[in-house]
């Protein structure tokens, strides 16, 4: 059986951490204003980590379930397309 690679399922978060990682030093050496603003985002940023651990997590062992019942599923067809075959 093969290890499916998780990845996160989340649209655009790849774009959205790499912006967080550049507006991060922006932030540090700008405005208070920005920092204002940056503190307010904080938060929510970090419950948006601990939602993406939680998938991750969770995802973990539905994959190996899919994958398992999958292959149950296609070794069931084998054998019913077997019986078939032998018929003709």
């Amino acid at each position: 059986m093969s290890t499916a690679t998780l990845t996160i399922p989340f649209t655009d978060y790849e774009s959205l951490a790499q912006l967080r990682d550049d507006l991060k030093v922006r932030v540090h050496l700008g405005e208070m204003e920005a920092r204002d603003q940056w503190q307010k985002l904080e938060p929510k940023w970090w419950e948006l980590q601990r939602k993406v651990a939680a998938v991750e997590r969770a995802s973990a062992g539905a994959v190996e379930e899919i994958t398992t019942a999958g292959n149950l599923l296609i070794e069931e067809l084998f054998k019913g397309y077997e019986q078939i075959r032998k018929a003709f």
